[in-house]
């Protein structure tokens, strides 16, 4: 004997097989997302260094000062740009200093973490603030991460009080997964590393050395010859 079911009971089957399948991968999800959770807050960032590589000088600057001497007068802008820097004025942005910095992230758990975004800036004092761009790492695995960034610093008139930063400010967020593409979980951070005064003078010399060799002595090199 056949037994026969309404529709209203079968529909009444269907839907509480799709709630107990819902339940058990929302679980599962919400499981996932707290372990990430767990392994994030067990994973500390650290600051390792900061490395300055080269000095990018726009174009249009580059050009006003190879053409500057071109016409059967100099061109004025090119001299008073050369005048300025020489006396360490600069009136706006001639370029990038551009810099990597490094970092650690050491996973103490055995699960490793999918990153999916980590947006980071770098404050130097109360000078200036720019975003670091991650290169490559996209996985927190167990154990010690090497997390290397790019950077660039505004070659502008803040390029001549490099030598009041006291302190280098990284603060961001990171936001990572159990799984590739899995239920994401977020973590503010912030880190502060002092500076001695040698190292900024360091800096800022490399910086100013750089902008002359490239501006200031090609130019005077032109009128020599």
């Amino acid at each position: 004997m056949k037994t026969k079911f309404s529709r209203f009971a079968i529909s009444l089957a269907v839907a509480g097989a799709f709630a107990l399948v819902t339940t058990s991968l929302t679980g599962c999800s919400i499981f996932k997302k707290l372990q990430a959770a767990k392994v994030l807050i067990q994973t500390k960032m650290e600051y390792k260094d900061l490395t300055f590589d080269n000095v990018d000088v726009y174009d249009d600057v580059m050009e006003l000062v190879n053409t500057g001497m071109d016409g059967f007068l100099p061109n004025p802008k090119a001299v008073m740009l050369v005048k300025d820097l020489s006396q360490n004025i600069i009136n706006k942005s001639l370029g990038n200093a551009n810099f990597d910095v490094y970092m650690n992230a050491n996973n103490t758990t055995k699960d490793t973490l999918w990153i999916n975004k980590l947006q980071i800036e770098i404050k130097f004092d109360t000078l200036v603030t720019v975003p670091l761009t991650l290169k490559d790492t996209i996985r927190l695995a167990p154990g010690d991460n090497d997390l290397h960034f790019n950077a660039a610093f505004p070659l502008d008139a803040n390029v001549f009080k490099i030598n009041e930063i006291k302190y280098y400010g990284i603060a961001g967020f990171i936001d990572v997964s159990l799984t590739e593409g899995g239920e994401p979980v977020s973590q503010d951070f912030e880190i502060k590393k002092d500076v001695q005064p040698e190292d900024v003078e360091k800096l800022q010399n490399l910086v100013r050395d750089r902008l002359f060799d490239l501006l200031v002595n090609k130019w005077l090199g032109k009128i020599i010859k």
